[in-house]
C-alpha cells in the first residue's frame, strides 16, 4: 500500500515521537570487527520439509573466498559438509557488503540441526529442524490460533499465558452513534464537540481486538474469520480443534454485527482518538489492560473505555459498501460450509445471513472512499470486486453443500471476477485483495456444477490470474538478495508474504503446476529467519522472534526483558521503509513498560536497502501485530500443509497404465521416470492421425457422493490442454490442464466428480484437440 494501514495510530502517538532512538549494539547486532572478517548465518529457524530445496545465507563484513560449512545434528555429529561459493549475491549494507548462499544439498533426514561456517570466516546458526508438513506448518496454524485466543474480547476469554480476563462486558449493551467527522490529512482526530447518539442498545459483545489496541472492526474481523474457516476446511481432520472453535467464535460475533431483522450492518466498536477540543479521548490515548475499561468512570474516557460507541455501515435496510457486503457474506458462507455436515441448521442460518447481506451490496455507485472503518484511513481499501467475487464463490459452494440452487451465485461470482480482472488486478492476497481465495473457490464451485457454459469467466481465466499473482511475488523474489517476494519498504510485508504462500498453494491445487514450489519455500524461509535481520516475524517461532511488540496486554502482563510470557502466534507488520523512522521512536506512552530495557536496538545494524526493522514497543510501524496479518499466516500455513501432505489413509490411487484400463485409438503407454509407476498414457484426444481415449474401469468408492479426485498428468505444451471427463458414461465435464513444463514432468489438478457407490468408470477424451497425458488418479476415501 502507498500509505500506512493504521495512519491514525501514527497520529495518536505522533506527539510521542520527539526523541530519536540511539542504537546500542548488542551481541546480535555486532558490527564488523577491525581485526577479522565477521559473519552471520541467516536460516529458516522453523525448519524445512525433507524433500524441498534448502538454502541459508552467510552475511559477511568483507568478501571471503575460502569458507566452508557443516551441518551438525542434535548429538553434535557432522552430517553434511560443503563449500560456500566464492560469488556474493550482492551487498546488503555497508556493514555487510557480501551475502553468500549456502545450499544444504542432501539434508533430508528429520531431526534438529545447526549450521557452522569456518575457513575464511566463522559463524554458527540458530537451530532448525527437518520435519514433515504437519509438524512444520501445523505449528504455525496452531500458534496463530493461540494469538486469536489472546485477542478475544467479551465474557468468553481464554486466560492463556498472558492472563487474559473478561473485558468490555458493556459492549453487550452498547449505543449506536453517527459516524463523526475527522480532521483532514489522514488523521483520526474527531472534529465534533461530542458524538451523536442515534440508537441502541445493541449487543456487540465478544469478537477479537483488531491489533495491539482494543478496537473491533467488521472489515478486518470478516477477513480474519474467513481465512480461519478456509484453513479449517482445507485441513479437514488434520486441523487442530482450536481452529474450528476460534473460527466459530469469530463467526458468532460477525452474526451480532449483522442485524438481519433491521438489515443493519454495524461497522466497528470504539474510536481510536478523541476530539480536537479534548473533551473526550479515544482508545489510542490510553495504555491499560482491557478488563479495567468497564469500571473507568472518567468523563473524558467515556467513549474510549466504559461505554464504547458502535457505528453503522449503512442505514437500516440501506445499501452496504460492496467490499464489506462481499467479505462478510463470504465469511458467513464459509461458516455454512464447515457446519453443513455436523450442524445443518446452523449452516442454513449462516447461509441465510450471507444471502441477505450480499443482496444489499451497493455495486452500482460504491462510495469513494469505500467504507472500511471510521475513519477509512485506518484501512484504506480501494477494491471491492474481489470481495464480491469472494462472497459469490463461497455462497455457490455453500448452496451446493446445502442442496440449494447455486446458479445465481456462480453467475454473480463470475461477473465480479471478470470485473476484477479488467479493473483491479495488481495486488496479491492480503486484507486488501481477497481475489486469490475467491478465484480458487470459484474454480471449485464451477467444477462441482459440472463446468457449465455461459459464465463471464472460465476456469482458465481464473487459473491464469492465480499464476499472475504468484509470479508477481516470484519475480520480486528472483531479484532480491534474500528472495523476499513481498515489499519490505512498505506496510504489511509479512501479511503479503504469508499471502504469497497461500496463493502458491491455491495455484498449485488449481493447475498442478509445481514450478513455484521453491518460491514458496523461499517465502517461508524469509518469514522465519532467512532475512537480513535474522529474526522470525511470528512470535514464538524459531529462537529469535519479536519480544517487544506494540500490544498492550503483552506489554503489561507479558515479557519486557525476553524472559517472560509472550503472545504466541502473533504476526507483526515486519520491516518497513527506513524513512518513516526519521523522527525516532520517541518516549513511552503513559503506563507503557519500556521494552527492550534501555531502548536498545540490536537490529539497527541490519538496516539496508531502504528498509528497517525495530523490535520495540514504541515501533507500531514494524512491531504491531494484527488479526489480519496472523490470519494470513494461518491460511498460508494451512494451505501449504494441505498441498504438501502425503496421501491420506483411505485414499486410493489408480495408475493410467494399469492393464485393466481401456485404451482406444492412438492412446498408448509411454515411459515416464518421474511419473507414478514409471509410465503415463499419452496421445489422448484428437492427435495426429487419429484420436485416443483412456477409461479407468475400476474406480471404487464405498459411499455415493461428490469426491475431490486428483488427476496427475503431464503437459509439455506452451498452453493449457483440455480433457472431457465422463463418469459411468454420464454428462461430460471439461477440465483445463495447465502446462507442466515438459511431458516428463507431472503436475496435478483436482476435480469434483460424482461417483456411485461401488465400481465406477472414468473416461478421459477430447474430440476437438489434444488432451494432456495421464499419469494416475487419487480418489479420497470419503466425499467432500
Amino acid at each position: 500500500m502507498a500509505m500506512p494501514t493504521r495512519p491514525a495510530r501514527r497520529t495518536a502517538l505522533g506527539a510521542l515521537l520527539a526523541a530519536a532512538l540511539t542504537a546500542t549494539p548488542l551481541t546480535l547486532a555486532a558490527g564488523p570487527a577491525h581485526a577479522a572478517t565477521t559473519g552471520l548465518i541467516r536460516v529458516d529457524q522453523a525448519g524445512f520439509l525433507p524433500g524441498e530445496t534448502k538454502q541459508a545465507y552467510l552475511m559477511t563484513s568483507a568478501a571471503v573466498s575460502s569458507a566452508n560449512w557443516s551441518v551438525v545434528d542434535a548429538a553434535g555429529a557432522t552430517v553434511k559438509t560443503g563449500t560456500v561459493g566464492a560469488t556474493s549475491l550482492g551487498s546488503w549494507n555497508t556493514a555487510y557488503p557480501a551475502v553468500y548462499p549456502i545450499a544444504l544439498t542432501g539434508l533430508t533426514v528429520p531431526g534438529t540441526y545447526h549450521l557452522v561456517v569456518g575457513g575464511g570466516v566463522s559463524a554458527t546458526s540458530p537451530t532448525f529442524k527437518v520435519a514433515d508438513p504437519a509438524a512444520l506448518y501445523g505449528k504455525f496454524v496452531a500458534d496463530g490460533v493461540t494469538f486469536f485466543q489472546t485477542q478475544r474480547d467479551g465474557s468468553d476469554t481464554v486466560a492463556g499465558p498472558l492472563g487474559r480476563k473478561p473485558a468490555h462486558l458493556n459492549d453487550a449493551s452498547a449505543n449506536i452513534y453517527a459516524v463523526p467527522s475527522f480532521q483532514s490529512g489522514g488523521s483520526d482526530v474527531i472534529t465534533n464537540g461530542d458524538l451523536s447518539k442515534i440508537g441502541g442498545p445493541v449487543n456487540v459483545g465478544g469478537g477479537w481486538f483488531d491489533a495491539g489496541d482494543y478496537l473491533k472492526f467488521t472489515h478486518t474481523a470478516a477477513y480474519a474469520d474467513a481465512v480461519l474457516l478456509a484453513a479449517q476446511r482445507a485441513l479437514g481432520s488434520a486441523a487442530p480443534a482450536t481452529l474450528g472453535a476460534e473460527a466459530q467464535f469469530g463467526a458468532a460475533w460477525l452474526n451480532r454485527m449483522w442485524d438481519q431483522s433491521s438489515r443493519t450492518l454495524y461497522l466497528q466498536v470504539g474510536i481510536g482518538s478523541g476530539n480536537a477540543s479534548g473533551s473526550f479521548v479515544g482508545d489510542h490515548d490510553l495504555w491499560r489492560l482491557p478488563e479495567k475499561d468497564d469500571a473507568d468512570t472518567s468523563t473524558a474516557d467515556r467513549y474510549a473505555a466504559a461505554h464504547r460507541p458502535v457505528f453503522r455501515a449503512n442505514t437500516p435496510g440501506g445499501q452496504v459498501s460492496p467490499n464489506l457486503a462481499g467479505r462478510v457474506s463470504a465469511a458467513f458462507a464459509l461458516a455454512a460450509q464447515v457446519n453443513a455436515a455436523a450442524n445443518p441448521a446452523q449452516a442454513q442460518a449462516y447461509y441465510q445471513a450471507a444471502t441477505s447481506l450480499y443482496a444489499l451490496a451497493n455495486t452500482s455507485a460504491p462510495s469513494n472512499p469505500l467504507t472500511t472503518a471510521a475513519p477509512n484511513d485506518y484501512y484504506p481499501e480501494s477494491t471491492w470486486r474481489d470481495d464480491m467475487e469472494f462472497g459469490g464463490a463461497e455462497l455457490a459452494l455453500a448452496a451446493q453443500q446445502l442442496g440449494q440452487n447455486a446458479t445465481p451465485w456462480l453467475t454473480a461470482a463470475a461477473t465480479w471476477a471478470k470485473g476484477y480482472l479488467a479493473n483491479d488486478k495488481g495486488d496479491t492476497f492480503n486484507l486488501y485483495d481477497t481475489s486469490a481465495l475467491a478465484h480458487a473457490d470459484l474454480i471449485r464451485a464451477i467444477a462441482a456444477a459440472g463446468n457449465p457454459g455461459g459464465l463471464a469467466v472460465g476456469t482458465a481465466d481464473l487459473v491464469a490470474d492465480l499464476k499472475r499473482q504468484t509470479k508477481a511475488g516470484a519475480d520480486r523474489a528472483a531479484a532480491d538478495l534474500f528472495h523476499a517476494g513481498g515489499t519490505y519498504t512498505d506496510f504489511d510485508v509479512d501479511s503479503h508474504s504469508f499471502g504469497l504462500l497461500a496463493t502458491e498453494a491455491l495455484y498449485k491445487q488449481a493447475s498442478g503446476d509445481t514450478s513455484f514450489d521453491n518460491f514458496a519455500t523461499q517465502q517461508r524461509n524469509w518469514l522465519f529467519g532467512a532475512n537480513p535481520w535474522g529474526t522470525s516475524f511470528m512470535v514464538g517461532e524459531g529462537t529469535t522472534y519479536p519480544h517487544c511488540i506494540q500490544h498492550q496486554v503483552a506489554n503489561l502482563n507479558g515479557s519486557t526483558d525476553g524472559t517472560g510470557a509472550v503472545p504466541i502466534g502473533a504476526v507483526v507488520n515486519g520491516p518497513n521503509a527506513s524513512s518513516i523512522f526519521k523522527g525516532g521512536l520517541g518516549s513511552y506512552q503513559s503506563g507503557m513498560k519500556a521494552c527492550p530495557p534501555g531502548g536498545a536496538d540490536p537490529y539497527n545494524a541490519f538496516t539496508g536497502h531502504s528498509s528497517r526493522y525495530v523490535d520495540d514497543v514504541r515501533s507500531w510501524q514494524t512491531s504491531e501485530p494484527a488479526i489480519d496479518m496472523t490470519g494470513s499466516a494461518v491460511i498460508g500455513a494451512a494451505l501449504q500443509q494441505a498441498v504438501n501432505a502425503p496421501a491420506a489413509a483411505g485414499d486410493t490411487g489408480y495408475e493410467a497404465e494399469d492393464a485393466a484400463n481401456t485404451l482406444t485409438g492412438r492412446a498408448a503407454v509411454i515411459a515416464c521416470p518421474a511419473c507414478s509407476g514409471g509410465s503415463r498414457v499419452g496421445y489422448l484426444g484428437a492427435v495426429t492421425a487419429g484420436t485416443g481415449t483412456l477409461t479407468f474401469t475400476g474406480v471404487t468408492v464405498a459411499t455415493a457422493g461428490t469426491y475431490r479426485v486428483q488427476l496427475a498428468y503431464t503437459n509439455g505444451s506452451a498452453g493449457a490442454r483440455s480433457a472431457e471427463l465422463s463418469v459411468n458414461g454420464g454428462p461430460v465435464q471439461s477440465v483445463a490442464f495447465a502446462p507442466t513444463g515438459a511431458f516428463t514432468t507431472p503436475g496435478t489438478v483436482t476435480v469434483a466428480l460424482a461417483l456411485a457407490a461401488g465400481r465406477n468408470t472414468l473416461t478421459v477424451a477430447n474430440p476437438s484437440g489434444a488432451a494432456p497425458d495421464l499419469d494416475r488418479l487419487v480418489v479420497p476415501g470419503t466425499p467432500g
